[in-house]
């Protein structure tokens, strides 16, 4: 079971993977790699004596951040709230 901050990157991921597939139409292989490395980084740093809270925080971040703001246009909010007729 994943823990700490490989959860909330690979939900990140997973939701930027999805966003950018719906708004192109074709997958992005970059950002599941990129993922991936970034989840390896954070399991090494949360290693470090007392850095582990400090990682998953900006991880919990991260996922808030790539969900809500719109870093790829339309954002995963804006996708989400056009799929299912504004919520």
């Amino acid at each position: 079971m994943a823990s700490g901050a490989t959860t909330p990157i690979l939900a990140t991921t997973g939701v930027a993977f999805v966003n950018r597939w719906y708004n192109t139409g074709s997958p992005d292989l970059k950002i599941p790699v990129a993922g991936g490395i970034a989840a390896l980084l954070a399991a090494g740093f949360s290693q470090i004596p007392g850095l582990a809270p400090v990682v998953t925080g900006i991880a919990w971040l991260g996922f808030v951040a790539i969900t809500i703001a719109p870093v790829q246009t339309p954002s995963p909010l804006a996708n989400l709230q056009k799929i299912t007729g504004g919520l």
